[in-house]
């Protein structure tokens, strides 16, 4: 089989004819771009090349990942700014030498999720979900249910892993912050170590 190879076709050109593709899927697959550039370019690419343009038309759609990450707080201060009574708690690393505070773990929840809370039954699932990208991570996340059953996003968290320090300052927030009035709260989890630590030497 002859192949129609083009040297001069970069992963920068093949980024921006698929600007319109990523905006509606952030997360095309690669062998969808192979074929899209197969069927109106008329060039076969390696599949590193069309690795590399989807990165770089992500980059380009939505900023790079140390953009992102760099604008986080102001992000998160953004999100109290616009929904009153929304909650943001930091955690950080403090570098001794420099005296540099390095972010380790950060807690959010809305004010309105805070007001609806108490209307719902004191029954919260928690769990974790990984982070994909760059930066690795876990997203910690609990949620309830409302009066109609329906399912009730209530606190969120991005930590470095899962741990027993990680689930404890999870729940100490989502404590303070949310349910301090709640006597007696009925928990839901998949019983990882650090959620049944957390249990045994927390008040829920």
């Amino acid at each position: 089989m002859i192949r129609n190879n083009n040297t001069s076709l970069t992963a920068s050109v093949i980024s921006r004819h698929i600007l319109r593709s990523i905006e509606d899927d952030p997360g095309l697959k690669v062998k969808n771009i192979l074929s899209f550039v197969k069927e109106n370019l008329k060039v076969d690419v390696s599949y590193k090349q069309a690795w590399y343009a989807r990165r770089k038309a992500i980059e380009l759609m939505f900023g790079s990942w140390e953009a992102n990450f760099v604008e986080l707080p102001q992000y998160l201060n953004v999100l109290v700014q616009s929904n009153p009574g929304t909650v943001v708690e930091w955690s950080h690393h403090l570098n001794s030498s420099d005296r540099v505070k390095t972010f380790k773990y950060v807690f959010w929840v809305f004010g309105r999720a805070i007001e609806v809370f108490h209307m719902c039954r004191p029954v919260i699932c928690v769990d974790d979900t990984h982070l994909r990208g760059e930066y690795k991570g876990k997203l910690l996340v609990a949620v309830t249910q409302d009066a109609n059953n329906k399912i009730l996003p209530i606190a969120y968290a991005i930590v470095d892993e899962e741990t027993i320090s990680s689930w404890l300052w999870f729940m100490e927030q989502l404590r303070y912050n949310v349910a301090l009035d709640r006597h007696s709260i009925c928990v839901i989890s998949d019983r990882h170590n650090g959620i049944i630590y957390t249990m045994a030497h927390f008040d829920y």
